[in-house]
């Protein structure tokens, strides 16, 4: 081998041993022709967001398109063009009222309305969204309830007469009044369908029948009072309040049997329990209006039997009936019929001052049994306090208990009577009471349970018996008891004026409007 070769060779040599120390050159990616640098990628990105949904073509919100707008933008453009009515008017027959949008808090609630067309944002259906109102629903109701009151017609009352004998009831046109939730459902119902009114409202009857005065009660009575050839004793209580009204209410007249209340309160007062005989005679004595079983029970509250018992325990009533309970001129002081054995066996017994006693007008009556309207009524009063558990009767007595005054309430209710308090109202009406009449005078006094309120009543009515006449008849006497019971019982209870020409009391059926 010649040298040059070997030179050759040597370079050769060094030329491989110095490529295998240095670093292989990078080769080439076949794709970075078509990609771009991840830097390049993501800066492209984050400047282009994906667009906001917009409402679909057609979508509809309280008559303002919104087609094409996002949520944002729809708002924006409602709040613009939205806007509730600065007042609503409210009519009621004439009468018409504003209604400020303020003082009810009226606005169009546009995130409502949007939030029922959002649908369209996400589909291609468009929505239609009808515009309303929102609105503060205690101002509005405070509103209509002051209109209310502006706009009723309260009832009127009226008298009328019956054309066939003395009678007089009170009637009434019913009044007419704004049904407040009625009103503010109606308007409120407007409102949420978008419509802004004006709302017409009706008014409606007033179906609860009016009170009358007491006061009013008693001008009438004394109207009335006036036709009659005679005196009348009138007193009512309404027992729910204790007001009363009374016409020659402490005129003294005869007792007759309605001093038999009194007895069987004695009885009740003294006696611990009643055996069956007591029972009966006390069933007698109410329903039937016995005197001998109210003797048999004055000789009872005493401790015995017979006539002479029977005196005792009429004076220890009338005492009872005058200082414990404070009812002046009311007693009964002889058993009744009385008069042969006083003849026979000469008696001792007291009886009231003789001549007239009380206010006037004066009665002709004798002095050993009377009473006083005020008095009869105060009487019922005290017996329905204590069935209530409360008042004097409870207090004074220790045998007296509230199911003992319903238990005399009770045989009240079955007396047999039924021409006098109870004929002056409607069938059906619960009537606690005790009747009593003699030759010139007819009473009746008692407890009307009526629909609108329970009161005592006392009616007297007295008429002089002329010479050659022993004594008025019940077809004279009794209808004029029941006329002032009806006319108690209208005060409390008017009839409507259509219907009294159907509504039957005391016999009468013909009303004409009193003069």
């Amino acid at each position: 081998m010649t040298w040059p070769r070997l030179a050759a060779i040597s370079l050769l040599c060094l030329a491989f041993m110095i490529a295998g120390c240095a670093p292989a050159a990078p080769q080439p990616d076949p794709s970075s022709a078509t990609r771009q640098p991840v830097a390049t990628v993501a800066a492209s990105t984050a400047s282009a967001p994906t667009p906001a949904p917009v409402f679909a073509s057609g979508t509809m919100v309280a008559g303002v398109t919104v087609a094409g707008l996002t949520f944002a933008e729809a708002e924006q453009r409602l709040r613009t063009v939205l806007t509730a009515p600065e007042e609503i008017e409210l009519r009621v027959g004439s009468t018409r009222q504003a209604l400020s949008a303020e003082r009810i808090g009226l606005t169009v609630p546009v995130d409502q309305l949007l939030a029922r067309a959002t649908p369209a944002l996400t589909a291609s259906t468009p929505i239609t969204v009808s515009v309303a109102f929102d609105y503060d629903r205690a101002a509005l109701r405070q509103e209509v309830a002051t209109l209310a009151t502006a706009v009723a017609v309260a009832p009127a009352i009226q008298v009328i007469t019956a054309t066939e004998t003395l009678s007089r009831s009170f009637a009434f046109t019913p009044g007419r009044i704004l049904d407040v939730d009625a009103a503010v459902a109606r308007i409120g119902k407007g409102l949420a369908n978008g419509d802004a009114g004006p709302f017409t409202l009706t008014l409606s009857e007033e179906i609860t029948p009016p009170r009358v005065p007491l006061a009013r009660l008693r001008e009438e009575v004394e109207a009335m009072a006036a036709e009659w050839p005679g005196v009348i004793g009138f007193q009512v209580i309404d027992l729910a309040t204790g007001a009363s009204a009374g016409f020659h209410e402490h005129t003294v007249f005869a007792g007759a049997s309605t001093i038999k209340t009194a007895i069987m309160l004695n009885a009740y007062v003294n006696i611990d329990a009643f055996d069956e005989r007591e029972q009966d005679l006390l069933a007698r004595m109410i329903g039937e209006s016995d005197n001998l079983a109210a003797n048999d029970l004055l000789a009872a509250a005493v401790g015995g039997e017979g006539t002479e018992y029977a005196f005792a325990g009429a004076d220890a009533m009338s005492t009872m009936l005058q200082e414990e309970l404070g009812l002046e001129h009311t007693y009964l002081y002889i058993p009744f019929e009385a008069t042969d054995y006083i003849s026979l066996y000469k008696p001792k017994f007291r009886c009231g001052p003789k001549g007239p006693v009380g206010a006037k007008p004066y009665t002709e009556h004798g002095n050993c049994l009377r009473a006083e309207p005020a008095s009869m009524a105060r009487l019922y009063q005290l017996i329905d306090q204590c069935a209530a558990n409360q008042g004097l009767l409870l207090e004074r007595f220790e045998r007296m208990t509230p199911a003992r005054c319903q238990e005399m309430l009770d045989y009240l209710a079955a007396n047999d009577d039924q021409t006098r308090l109870v004929a002056g109202v409607p069938p059906g009406i619960r009537v606690e009471h005790k009747s009593g009449w003699i030759e010139d005078m007819q009473a009746d006094a008692g407890i009307v349970r009526s629909p609108n309120g329970a009161y005592a009543i006392a009616v007297y009515v007295y008429r002089p018996v002329p010479a050659g006449r022993y004594f008025w008849p019940d077809e004279l006497m009794a209808p004029v008891v029941a006329a002032f019971s009806r006319l108690a019982y209208t005060a409390f209870n008017p009839v409507r004026l259509e219907d009294t020409r159907t509504w039957r009391a005391g016999g009468q059926t013909a009303y004409r409007p009193a003069e």
